[in-house]
């Protein structure tokens, strides 16, 4: 990676990536009407743009757009966008950006639906809602909230208001709303856990609407139940962090270790920034004091002197992936207020910023590769707040290139070529990729309203505080901006105006300045090997041996209960007995550290304790040996329970662990992860600890599995007594009652597979 200083490398040309063409310049007057017709053709990363404009009635235009570039879904490559009266509409000197406004605006209406539906669901909703894109018909609870946050908020309240309605839920049978969180990973929360998010778009939203609007309560409420349900059940006392997989980034062999891609545990177990970003904006908008502790353990967990880690590890093996990604450490800069200095650091692609870094080895390209628009104006708000030209207008740049060479705002692109297509064999992507996607249309208008022109909304009205890294924006307007029935009218202006003040209604020119300078870095894509991290190396472990090895070039890193102890270790390695062992590989030409292998442990003699079925006292479920284990089969109703007496052989910390199959879905879907709850008594029936067992799907009741880990600090020689009950997991929402997977219909559905419990020494604990 090459950095790039915007006042060193002269002015704008060090943000443009190396594009074949800057935004053109209108040349009309901001206030006057256009001339009959303007024709313009730009060269834009080798495709060929043509720009007509025309006017129609007053200031209105018609804009056409036609492409060369290589489009998807059959797309037409000319289109035709004409902006229509009290419509907000953008004159911003440069015609290309205000097509795509128009075009922003055009697509948004697109997406604006009376049903939505999806194919896991038996049969459409009617909803006046905001439907996701071109290739999805569903409204999920991360999009709609980032596009509400992003723009929908002021675009159109009351569809953004119905839209997240729509994801908020009492049980089947009735009782305290809930924030819903979609089918994912393992078969939901809490494998994810970011549904938190959903606040982000609900506090955007509060200005535009009436206080005593009825959905204002719905959501204190729904957010409040959800607040407590999540710090029962993802919350993590030991670190003040809250466990779950990264928002948005939910397609595991993308971004996860491959190991992950069948057994989700581990990421059940895990910490990922931006959903702890997003965790802590549902406790301030409660109010919850709990908000000033999750913001300290973030800002002290997750940043590594550099930029924040996306994810943290798991009790085997606490120790932090080298792995960043850009919607964390954009929210990171917006939430937090500090550390602005990871905007600059962040590397782009000649396409636009990737989503992680560094990418992902022998990956299709979807999340892996790939610029993402929405967090992409995450990115260019985060460099408005670092005051960082140069990040600024690259992130914008990326928006308008993507937009105007595909003729939409698209799902994503490829990031060093900005293509919605590469082709690479295997690897060949994204491969998936809607047309007007609805956080993508919102990115473009949050850039331009809250990045340029500084949007600013409270319950004292609306403000604006410019951003301008052109010159070509002075006496740029923003027209019609809807704010409570009344239409707004934005001027910036160098030479006149006024600072910045709230307002509900009339008209204002604001005084504004030039920002200028900033760093950028660019990624070195001279050799792959400078973009990727290597596979996670080839481990085993026999006894204490650790046996390894993988691609050529690279080094091999072993660490010991999270802590490195050899940065350049041959195979085969003597470990040392009771220690958890995790490799990495660290390519030799870039220094790019692999993700780390699933951590092994060197059990001392007595440490692990194992308790079979045939010691459970059951109630529900009928004995089984089916599928190779003997269990209770289907067990797990709400009125069912296991319990086991242990007597563990130390004094200490100790981790407790079920054996479990779950196949009432496949690994990537659904809403049944099996979720238990475990008390510990001791002989005295004094309660000693207390946690939900996390019990994922693994596609099928023969695939035994893990659980999550449990802490318990025992004595040596005394019994204790472990009892399962019933847990909650998303299959109690009356949201899923017309889902047509396990889950669906009247009742919950909880099921789970029990073969074994596991009580496991552990004399260190993960802060160790």
């Amino acid at each position: 990676m090459s950095r790039v200083s915007l006042t060193e490398a002269g002015g704008d040309e060090a943000a443009s990536l190396e594009s074949d063409a800057s935004f053109e310049s209108d040349t009309s007057d901001a206030a006057s009407s256009p001339p009959a017709s303007v024709s313009e053709t730009l060269d834009i990363k080798g495709t060929e743009v043509t720009l007509t404009y025309e006017p129609l009635d007053g200031d209105l235009r018609r804009y056409t757009l036609s492409t060369t570039a290589a489009l998807v879904q059959g797309a037409p490559s000319s289109i035709s966008v004409s902006e229509a009266p009290g419509q907000v509409r953008l004159r911003s000197g440069k015609a290309l950006v205000d097509a795509l406004f128009a075009l922003a605006v055009q697509e948004a209406q697109d997406n604006a639906v009376t049903t939505v539906s999806d194919g896991a669901f038996t049969q459409p909703e009617a909803c006046e809602c905001y439907t996701t894109g071109a290739l999805w018909s569903w409204v999920w609870t991360r999009d709609i909230a980032y596009s509400v946050d992003l723009a929908l908020a002021w675009l159109d309240p009351e569809r953004a208001k119905a839209s997240l309605n729509f994801k908020l839920s009492p049980p089947k049978g009735g009782g305290a709303l809930q924030i819903v969180q979609d089918t994912g990973s393992g078969g939901s929360w809490p494998v994810s856990s970011d549904r938190a998010v959903w606040a982000r778009g609900a506090s955007a939203l509060f200005p535009y609407i009436d206080p005593e609007d009825p959905f204002v309560a719905m959501a204190q409420e729904a957010m409040t139940e959800s607040a407590a349900l999540d710090r029962a059940y993802v919350f993590d006392s030991a670190d003040g962090l809250y466990r779950g997989e990264t928002s948005f980034l939910d397609w595991r062999e993308q971004s996860y270790p491959t190991w992950t891609a069948q057994d989700t545990v581990h990421i059940a177990m895990s910490k990922a920034l931006s959903t702890n970003l997003a965790h802590l904006s549902l406790l301030r908008a409660i109010g919850d004091p709990n908000a000033a502790p999750l913001e300290a353990a973030i800002n002290t967990a997750f940043w590594d002197g550099a930029r924040y880690r996306s994810t943290l590890g798991t009790p085997l093996d606490a120790s932090a992936p080298e792995r960043w990604d850009l919607l964390g450490n954009a929210l990171a800069v917006l939430d937090l207020g500090v550390h602005p200095e990871v905007v600059g650091d962040y590397p782009f692609g000649a396409g636009g910023p990737p989503v992680f870094w560094p990418q992902q080895p022998f990956t299709p390209i979807y999340h892996n590769r790939a610029t993402w628009p929405f967090v992409t104006a995450y990115a260019a708000l985060a460099a408005r707040e670092a005051q960082n030209a140069a990040a600024f207008n690259a992130s914008l740049e990326s928006l308008v290139h993507g937009a105007a060479r595909h003729l939409s705002h698209m799902e994503n692109y490829e990031f060093l070529s900005g293509d919605v297509f590469v082709e690479d064999g295997a690897y060949s992507g994204p491969v998936v990729n809607s047309r007007r996607q609805l956080w993508s249309v919102a990115a473009f208008l949050g850039a331009i309203v809250r990045g340029v022109f500084g949007l600013e909304a409270s319950a004292q009205g609306v403000r604006f505080t410019p951003f301008v890294t052109d010159p070509s924006w002075d006496g740029a307007t923003l027209y019609a901006f809807p704010y409570r029935g009344e239409l707004l009218n934005i001027t910036l202006s160098f030479s006149d105006g006024q600072a910045p003040e709230w307002m509900t209604s009339g008209a204002i020119t604001l005084k504004a300045s030039l920002v200028e300078g900033g760093e950028l870095t660019l990624a070195d894509a001279s050799d792959w090997q400078n973009l990727y991290a290597p596979q996670e190396p080839s481990f085993s472990l026999n006894g204490t041996t650790l046996t390894f090895s993988g691609e050529a070039g690279t080094r091999f890193e072993v660490w010991a209960d999270g802590i490195l102890v050899d940065g350049d270790a041959s195979s085969p390695y003597q470990g040392e007995p009771g220690v958890c062992y995790a490799l990495r590989a660290v390519l030799e030409s870039s220094g790019t550290r692999s993700q780390p292998t699933a951590p092994q442990c060197t059990w001392t003699p007595g440490s692990v304790l194992t308790y079979d079925a045939d010691t459970f006292e059951a109630t529900g479920g009928t004995w089984s040996t089916q599928h190779g284990r003997p269990h209770f089969e289907n067990w797990g109703a709400p009125d069912h329970t296991l319990t086991v007496a242990i007597t563990p052989n130390f004094t200490g910390n100790h981790l407790l662990q079920s054996v479990y199959s779950n196949g009432a879905g496949p690994v990537d879907t659904g809403i049944t992860c099996a979720v238990k709850w475990l008390h510990v008594h001791d002989a005295s029936g004094e309660l000693i600890s207390e946690g939900p067992f996390v019990m994922p799907q693994a596609g099928s009741w023969g695939a035994w599995r893990d659980s999550n880990l449990l802490s318990a600090e025992l004595q040596a020689g005394e019994t204790y007594t472990l009892t399962l009950s019933e847990g909650y997991n998303m299959s109690y929402l009356e949201h899923y009652t017309a889902y047509a997977g396990a889950g669906g219909g009247p009742s919950s559905s909880n099921f789970v597979n029990i073969t074994q419990l596991k009580v496991l020494y552990r004399p260190v604990t993960p802060s160790d």
